[in-house]
């Protein structure tokens, strides 16, 4: 009898992922909900920016999923890479928002500022 932690590991790796996109999600969600007519530009461009680098980090996991194969790797290094690609990819997610979001997070500001009757 012999015993595989590959479907553990498997299973282990979808749980993380889902669980660290859940959170990420989660974030970005609470920052949109939590505005008001109180709120202040800051606010809004904050909660804009959080959304933004999330969706633009979940357009690039896409475009990564498309490319590449888990079945080169074993699984404990691809444990190892999976962590560390999504910390970099969300750090170059949020890099790519801040340098190149302007317009974007322009609109989305001025268009929520209208929705809300912020000044």
């Amino acid at each position: 009898m012999s015993f595989s932690v590959d479907g553990l590991s498997s299973y282990y790796d979808t749980v993380s992922s889902n669980a660290q996109s859940s959170s990420r999600s989660d974030k970005a969600t609470s920052a949109l909900s939590g505005l008001s007519s109180d709120s202040s530009e800051e606010d809004l461009v904050n909660a804009v920016e959080s959304f933004e680098s999330y969706m633009l980090e979940q357009v690039i996991k896409q475009m990564k999923d498309s490319v590449t194969s888990d079945d080169d790797q074993d699984s404990t290094m691809s444990q190892y890479t999976d962590m560390y690609m999504d910390a970099t990819i969300q750090q170059l997610a949020g890099e790519m928002v801040s340098e190149y979001g302007g317009s974007l997070t322009d609109q989305l500001v001025d268009q929520m500022k209208r929705n809300y009757g912020i000044e």
